[in-house]
């Protein structure tokens, strides 16, 4: 009687149990060998994912153990079986860079993580599609153990992560918001801005002995979703700070500022710019009116010449009078673009009037190369020997790169239009060309107004720029599979694979800053082919002027000035002005990029981490799933009661070892936690340790 009535209270201890908070225990370990002492934690999460099958997309669940280890030096290591479609290396380099950078600001934290190797193990039951979209959960991993914080075990979470810590889109939410019912999670996190899918309707009407088809576009909310099906909260997070504190209670601190994005430095740095190249595009323009009004240019057909040039002498008057106007309103970036646009049309409507106007029209193309090539030789030289000190040279000599890349561009481009016989567009290659070959100088005297900080030296330099080509290129084939599956393609990508070979190239004639800058511009057009998928809005733009806007003020409180962040969220301004939104949003999205990665190439002081404590599930029970039908499951709890009782005095009459085969035979169960999901996973309809299959065509032939 008391053995039963011990077992009793244990059967009750566990099903109360089972409505408790579970969390996630991080393991601590240490091995000795001789003098040598190596610590190490561990923790293992579950990261939702697609597969693809026999019978389509479906959700399932990978277990992904991380572990750290004292004795290193930064290196990422990791193991996953099957192999993923996307390689989840950069995922998981990407995920401690970011987890690094934020416990370096942690003034309370004493590990330094650059004195860590990290370790992860990716298993799962299926080939699954889509590495990236575990990069959240790996960074808040590493953050919690690295901070030695508890993770909760009943949350589940989704999305990329990128450089500035924010979380980016990821594809098949519904399949995961699937998985994460069946292995417990009673709260689930995605992508800020992904809360809506569109479901296709399909309506069949008969009338008057016609049939008749058609399809409609519905939009659905995800949280309905989830609640009405599993009674599981879903939650968007914008950044690994709002994943932290539904994982661990803890954040960082972020301090609001009121403060205006240009600064008085920025201002005394591009003032002097704006109003030198805004004097120049003056004289330019009057130089090329003064020279197309005293030159014949023929204008018949088939060549309407003159009509052409008057259209790029109309296009230098329009951008000259944005270019004042921006500069009275103090928004002095977008008054050089203008200027520089406007150089460009004036200096090609002179160069065109003195073809026009010369006998050899051939020997005066050929020196106009000869004399461009020549200059951005001498000032592509200049940037090469530049000393990058700190995170104000970076961004400066990036900028200055970059026109010294697209100059040559320009000039290849020039002479194939040469050897064409197209000369009107030589000559307009040659007018770009020039303008970004004397851009150069501009950019690199812009870092002379800040005081550089942090430390860059060549090879961590060089490191930062294959690093995030690298991520950039994950993105690209992430995004392009995504879309493809939604039936969806964008120009983004395209664009995007267009940057990411020019960083390519870029770090092979010897711009790492510039690859650097292109690579994360690539990355940015990338997430913006999935979060774009659905059309740009209003609350869209707005999201993300204020991460920008966060960004540039975080990045400050660390002590960088991200004065190319400042420059493109200013630009941004003015395209929203202009109605150009497609083009507000790259340049909001890369400016709120750019002061991540510049966290990367230095320590800085930071805010310490505080404990709030894991938010409160808001969603009654009673209200969600089956407990809708809290009527009727109380009528049937009552007669389950009565039947129970009467079959457990049956049971207890069996023979032990027919009970005991029974007890085992029956197993199978939805998990209550996902500390539960190891029993589950020893079903029939999962493989064990040894089953895992080692390719995705081995897998097929085992679900066979």
């Amino acid at each position: 009687m008391l053995s039963k009535f011990l077992m009793s209270v244990l059967g009750l201890l566990i099903i109360c149990s089972s409505f408790s908070q579970f969390s996630f225990a991080i393991s601590l370990g240490e091995i000795n060998e001789a003098t040598v002492s190596i610590e190490y934690r561990n923790v293992t999460v579950y990261a939702p994912a697609v597969a693809h099958t026999d019978d389509g997309y479906i959700g399932v669940t990978s277990t992904i153990t991380v572990t750290i280890q004292n004795n290193g030096s930064g290196r990422v290591f990791v193991d996953t079986l099957p192999l993923t479609q996307i390689d989840m290396q950069g995922s998981a380099r990407l995920a401690v860079k970011v987890a690094s950078a934020l416990v370096k600001g942690d003034d309370r934290c004493e590990i330094n993580p650059s004195e860590y190797d990290f370790f992860f193990v990716i298993r799962t039951s299926a080939p699954i599609i889509g590495g990236p979209s575990a990069g959240a959960i790996m960074t808040t991993a590493i953050t919690s153990l690295l901070q030695n914080w508890t993770m909760d075990n009943k949350t589940m979470m989704t999305g990329m992560i990128n450089p500035d810590g924010s979380i980016g889109p990821v594809g098949g939410i519904l399949q995961k918001v699937d998985a994460a019912y069946y292995v417990g999670a009673t709260r689930f996190l995605i992508p800020k801005g992904q809360g809506e899918y569109t479901e296709t309707i399909t309506e069949t009407v008969s009338e008057n002995g016609w049939t008749q088809t058609t399809t409609r576009q519905v939009l659905r909310n995800v949280s309905d979703y989830a609640l009405e099906n599993y009674g599981i909260e879903i939650i968007e997070a914008e950044d690994i700070n709002d994943a932290l504190l539904y994982f661990t209670g803890w954040n960082f601190p972020l301090i609001e500022s009121n403060a205006s994005i240009t600064t008085e430095d920025y201002i005394d740095s591009m003032k002097p710019l704006a109003t030198s190249l805004l004097n120049d595009s003056r004289e330019s323009y009057e130089n090329a009116s003064e020279s197309f009004d005293n030159t014949e240019i023929p204008n018949r057909y088939p060549y309407y010449y003159k009509n052409q040039i008057t259209d790029f002498l109309n296009n230098a008057e329009e951008a000259l009078i944005e270019s004042e106007d921006w500069f009275d309103q103090e928004l002095y970036y977008t008054s050089t673009s203008k200027s520089f646009q406007s150089l460009i049309n004036s200096h090609f409507v002179i160069y065109s009037c003195e073809y026009f106007n010369v006998e050899d029209k051939e020997d005066y193309i050929s020196s106009l190369l000869s004399e461009a090539e020549e200059l951005n030789i001498n000032k592509s030289n200049l940037v090469k020997n530049v000393e990058i000190n700190g995170t104000i040279s970076l961004q400066c000599v990036g900028a200055a790169q970059k026109r010294a890349s697209d100059a040559e561009l320009h000039l290849s481009d020039a002479h194939s239009s040469y050897q064409n016989g197209d000369f009107l567009t030589t000559l307009y290659d040659i007018a770009y060309a020039n303008q970004r070959s004397n851009s150069i100088e501009w950019w690199i005297g812009i870092s002379s107004y800040f005081n550089d900080s942090g430390e860059i030296d060549e090879g961590e330099l060089e490191n930062l720029a294959e690093g995030y080509i690298e991520d950039a290129q994950q993105a690209i084939v992430y995004s392009d599979v995504i879309l493809e599956e939604m039936g969806k393609s964008s120009s983004y990508l395209t664009d995007a694979e267009n940057i990411l070979e020019a960083a390519r190239d870029d770090k092979e004639k010897g711009y790492p800053a510039a690859a650097l800058f292109e690579a994360l511009e690539a990355l940015a057009k990338a997430n913006l082919a999935l979060e774009l998928a659905d059309g740009i809005t209003e609350d869209k733009i707005d999201r993300y002027r204020e991460s920008a806007s966060s960004s540039i003020s975080e990045s400050r409180t660390r002590g960088i000035e991200p004065v190319l962040a400042v420059s493109y969220y200013e630009y941004a301004q003015s395209l929203v002005n202009e109605s150009s939104t497609d083009a507000a949003m790259f340049y909001f999205k890369y400016s709120g990029l750019i002061p991540g990665v510049l966290s990367f190439t230095g320590t800085f002081g930071g805010q310490s981490s505080r404990y709030i404590g894991i938010p409160e599930i808001n969603i009654s029970p009673w209200n969600q799933g089956i407990f809708r039908y809290k009527e009727y499951l109380i009528l049937f709890a009552v007669i389950g009661g009565l039947g129970g009782l009467c079959a457990g005095v049956a049971i207890g009459l069996l023979p032990s070892a027919y009970r005991g085969q029974k007890e085992k035979s029956n197993k199978k169960m939805v998990p209550i936690s996902t500390s539960d999901y190891y029993i589950k996973k020893t079903n029939d309809e999962y493989f064990s340790e040894d089953q895992i299959p080692r390719s995705i065509k081995d897998y097929y032939k085992k679900t066979k």
